[in-house]
């Protein structure tokens, strides 16, 4: 999935929800930038903290990182 769809979906679904990325992120405990650079394809969420956000991130948004 490129990054702009992935941003498309995101934002889809935190309009619906009334939140934005920052809001989310602190409201689920993450890094907010952690979470923008996983979305901007800058980390790969492969190991550790980078990891368990990804998999916080496919929990609420889908698979987004396909």
């Amino acid at each position: 999935m490129n990054i702009e769809l992935r941003k498309a979906i995101i934002q889809e679904r935190l309009d619906s929800s009334g939140e934005t990325v920052t809001s989310w992120s602190k409201n689920n405990r993450l890094d907010h930038r952690l979470v923008i650079d996983l979305i901007d394809g800058k980390f790969l969420g492969t190991r550790g903290v980078t990891l368990k956000t990804r998999i916080q991130l496919e929990k609420f948004f889908g698979n987004i990182f396909d």
